[in-house]
């Protein structure tokens, strides 16, 4: 069946009905997909795929690598969720909305532990080793130690490793035991290895290849032209027959027309819309599972101080530095003993021009807007985060010009060239799980996410960003005092270990900002039938005939970026769906 896309979408030759419908397009619908045709002999299957966003084949030159930042600030690929606290602080949350969803805007890839993926679907240790081999085969990424670290990323390796502060442990260098087919995978004893303060740096590959391209995304998983690809869909209700799912309600945002799409006898419906999926449950009445929208979380993200790259370092930093392709983990002990989840924290890297990350700096700082009243409204019209993110990067373009100015003119004074100076700056941000989880509330698609609602969330901030500072502040120069004063009067960010505390109380009532790996909502086991003693019955909704769940939704969250893992959840579905080697286990 020949993709249709754009005008195409309304064709008379496009069939009312379809056996398999897949709402949405991102990180568990490419991994679903890929395995659902994989085992679609003949090309019998007639799969409609449902996408809110645009097309990513007109949207590819925004997700190039020289143009990655930019669409944080773009609405059309980015939304913000309308999120906060129990105690209305509004959290700075989206998500991606286009096809190949967050892999076809992030960098990360990592998988977590088998073990943890055992805890949490069923199934041993050694089946998710063997899954992993299966999916990441379908990248052929190239040799992480030989041809994809950058110069820089080398250098923060060397850093970690070698910290200047003698009193910290340094970090362990990334192992080729580490990697599944040449993508790292988390250490199934990381919270015990080799003590509880583990530290460990993973090398992990991108989506790009020499030239820039994401040739390597959800995206190139699947072979669009077997499927009907129909983009700017938003799915508004599914419509039920007794238990079955019958059709889904469908408002085409491009001409505001409402259609409907039926799904033929013994089909299924694919949700695989991140989270979309538990809002489309919670909308339907005649699934009454209390447990749908619970278990809800996303990483806690904090941005760290900005430093100055090394003058010997810059000639390193390229149009291909922005995301370095180094992850740092360590354990942090949240003085709870009975609870081991969430004691990981993740560090990722930010190097370039600071120009060129003019969009990246500008949407994360928005977090540091003064009134969580502002915040809250954004969160209901998502179109402001846009707006404002974009005066932020004019209003930085002005003041980084003013800046150029006066050392141009400083410059002249020294009998040196007017544009000798360079701003290449490294900065990085600390992520990790919130201690509590929150869940979606049916009043205005809201969220609730319990960020620093427990003392544990203190204790691991504190500790993380204290441990670290040293090492971070080894990576480049602290800017001139004017500019440092000014950056910490507005963001509170710490420069200093004694700083710290303060950075940490003030985020956690002002600043609130999520990494967008929101995860839950429809838990294997709660929500969704593991499929252990059928496997036909995987990712199936308890109390439904027809619809499974395929993405990120269906696991708590992982305690690294969740890119690889949402894959791995539409790749396991799908296998257990459609392979004919899995049928019922007796």
């Amino acid at each position: 069946m020949a993709k249709r896309t754009g005008s195409q979408q309304n064709g008379s030759s496009i069939p009312a009905s379809y056996d398999l419908i897949v709402v949405g397009s991102g990180n568990g619908a490419c991994g679903f997909l890929s395995e659902c045709l994989k085992h679609n002999e003949g090309d019998d299957l007639k799969i409609l795929v449902l996408e809110q966003g645009r097309n990513y084949f007109e949207t590819s030159k925004l997700t190039h690598q020289d143009n990655w930042s930019k669409i944080y600030a773009t609405k059309d690929l980015f939304q913000l969720h309308n999120c906060k606290t129990p105690k209305g602080r509004a959290i700075i949350s989206g998500r991606a909305k286009t096809m190949g969803g967050g892999g076809s805007i992030n960098f990360s890839m990592i998988h977590e532990s088998s073990k943890w993926l055992a805890d949490q679907m069923g199934y041993n240790v050694k089946y998710w080793d063997e899954l992993k081999k299966e999916l990441n085969a379908k990248f052929k990424r190239p040799d992480l130690f030989t041809s994809t670290q950058t110069a820089f990323s080398s250098y923060i390796q060397t850093k970690a490793n070698n910290p200047e502060d003698e009193t910290v442990s340094p970090y362990a260098l990334p192992k080729r035991e580490q990697l599944i087919e040449n993508i790292p995978s988390l250490r199934d004893d990381v919270e015990s290895y080799p003590t509880k303060e583990a530290k460990q740096l993973y090398a992990f590959p991108t989506q790009f290849n020499a030239f820039g391209q994401r040739t390597n995304s959800g995206v190139s998983l699947v072979d669009w032209e077997k499927v009907t690809l129909m983009c700017r869909r938003e799915v508004t209700q599914l419509v039920m027959n007794g238990a079955t799912c019958a059709k889904v309600k469908v408002k085409n945002t491009s001409s505001n027309q409402h259609e409907e799409y039926v799904v033929r006898p013994g089909g299924r419906v694919i949700l695989a819309c991140g989270s979309q999926s538990p809002r489309l449950l919670l909308r339907t009445p005649e699934l009454t599972n209390i447990k749908i929208g619970k278990r809800v979380n996303d990483h806690i993200c904090m941005p760290l101080a900005i430093y100055l790259v090394p003058e010997e370092q810059e000639s390193d930093i390229g149009p291909k530095n922005a995301y370095e392709p180094t992850f740092a983990v360590m354990n942090v002990d949240a003085g709870n003993d009975a609870r081991t989840d969430g004691e990981v924290v993740c560090f990722d890297f930010f190097t370039g021009d600071v120009e060129r990350l003019a969009y990246l700096v500008s949407s994360l700082y928005l977090c540091y807007l003064p009134f969580n009243t502002a915040k809250r409204i954004m969160g209901r019209f998502p179109f402001l985060f846009t707006i404002l993110s974009n005066f932020v990067r004019v209003l930085l373009t002005v003041v980084l010009s003013v800046i150029r100015l006066l050392h141009g003119l400083g410059n002249i004074l020294k009998c040196k060239p007017f544009g000798a100076n360079k701003f290449i700056i490294t900065t990085s941000l600390a992520k990790f799980n919130s201690v509590k989880e929150g869940h979606y509330e049916r009043k205005n698609d809201e969220i609730i996410l319990n960020f620093f609602e427990e003392k544990e969330d203190f204790t691991v901030a504190e500790e993380a960003i204290t441990k670290n500072l040293s090492f971070l502040e080894s990576l480049g120069s602290k800017p001139n005092v004017l500019l440092r004063f000014l950056f910490t009067s507005i963001t509170k960010i710490p420069y200093e270990k004694r700083q710290v505390r303060r950075y940490v109380e003030n985020f956690s009532k002002n600043s609130l900002l999520s990494e967008q790996h929101l995860a839950g909502g429809c838990i294997f086991g709660d929500v969704l039938d593991k499929g252990i003693t059928d496997t036909q019955m995987t990712g199936k909704v308890i109390g439904s005939e027809n619809i499974h769940v395929a993405d990120l939704s269906a696991v708590p969250l992982p305690r690294v970026s969740t890119q690889m893992t949402a894959y791995l959840v539409g790749h396991h579905v799908g296998k257990h769906l459609f392979s004919k080697a899995h049928k019922k286990v007796q």
